[in-house]
């Protein structure tokens, strides 16, 4: 089946029009055309702007009391071209970036604008692209695989069969999107956030799927902020340690999806824990989930045990460290 698109990108100012056939696989769908406007932008991120071990109580720990203050460059999410008005957030989604949601058969247009000083670019996990909307800097490079300062390109995504969630799996499934310019430091600067997908004729038309009351989105990443110095290691979830990720609050009754995202290198291998509940995965009922770096799993909890509990990653160093939070079923 052909599939005819338009396609427009900009970079560096510099606007190219092209109208071209992309030949989608004998699986294909088509569904509906969804546009997000995203920029990269240079910020301070605060990891405990409590100042507070808001799960023990008392202030942060050495070595990271008065170390909770680092640069970093974000996705952040606006209304339209103009990139004038932000588009609200969850404020559970912390550091990372906005979520772009697809149901299986949509086109992703991702209207990227860099108003960082670096190139960064937007490299989709899952989803189908052409080289173009790859986003990777390597050889041979598309055209949106490293877009400098002030510059613009559209990234064009397919949210194809292979994309989606299998019969046995959750009505949504969990990818990463990240830059892949400098691809190490730019995920340590804070440039990654997810994609969810749900399965066709499953999604309600913002993209989310109709069988869950509510999706919560847990990464689990050290973020190396000082060349391997303790003082600078932010053993975070959302980019939150110690407690003070806010806003993990659902309902008495509700169905609730979590989609848990892994990243980093060989000290990433985290095991998120909930007290209070278990979460069907995979077939079983679970507290503890295995997270590899970029790994990306989805699972689903019902809110029926009212109270505020623990989530923590459950390696010994880590809980030390702070990768720690609160979740509340009111």
């Amino acid at each position: 089946m052909k599939c005819y698109i338009r396609k427009i990108s900009v970079v560096s100012g510099i606007a190219a029009l092209c109208l071209g056939a992309m030949l989608w696989s004998a699986s294909a769908v088509t569904g509906t055309t969804r546009h997000y406007y995203v920029a990269a932008e240079e910020a301070t991120w605060d990891y405990a702007p409590s100042g507070e071990d808001r799960v023990h109580g008392g202030p942060i720990p050495e070595p990271w009391a008065g170390h909770t203050l680092w640069p970093k460059v974000r996705y952040l999410e606006y209304t339209d071209a103009s990139f004038a008005t932000p588009k609200p957030q969850p404020k559970w989604l912390g550091v990372l970036g906005p979520i772009l949601r697809a149901e299986v058969g949509d086109t992703l247009i991702v209207h990227f604008l860099n108003r960082a000083r670096e190139p960064y670019s937007l490299h989709p996990h899952g989803l189908r692209y052409d080289k173009d909307s790859e986003g990777a800097h390597y050889q041979p490079a598309g055209a949106g695989a490293a877009i400098p300062a002030g510059g613009r390109f559209t990234y064009i995504w397919f949210a194809d069969r292979g994309s989606g969630p299998l019969p046995h799996e959750p009505t949504s499934k969990v990818w990463w999107y990240h830059s892949h310019v400098h691809h190490t430091e730019d995920i340590y600067r804070g440039l990654l956030g997810p994609i969810i997908v749900t399965r066709r004729g499953m999604a309600r038309p913002d993209g989310r799927p109709k069988d869950v009351d509510r999706e919560l989105v847990a990464a689990f990443f050290i973020f190396d902020e000082a060349q391997g110095e303790e003082k600078g290691l932010m053993h975070s979830i959302n980019g939150y340690i110690f407690g003070n990720l806010p806003g993990l609050v659902m309902h008495r009754g509700e169905q609730v999806r979590w989609h848990l995202l892994g990243m980093g290198n060989e000290v990433d291998l985290h095991t998120p824990h909930w007290h209070g509940k278990t979460l069907q995965f995979r077939g079983q009922y679970n507290d503890v989930i295995e997270l590899l770096p970029r790994s990306m799993v989805s699972g689903g909890m019902r809110a029926d045990n009212p109270g505020t509990w623990l989530f923590h990653c459950h390696v010994a160093d880590h809980i030390a460290a702070g990768m720690q939070a609160l979740y509340t079923i009111e």
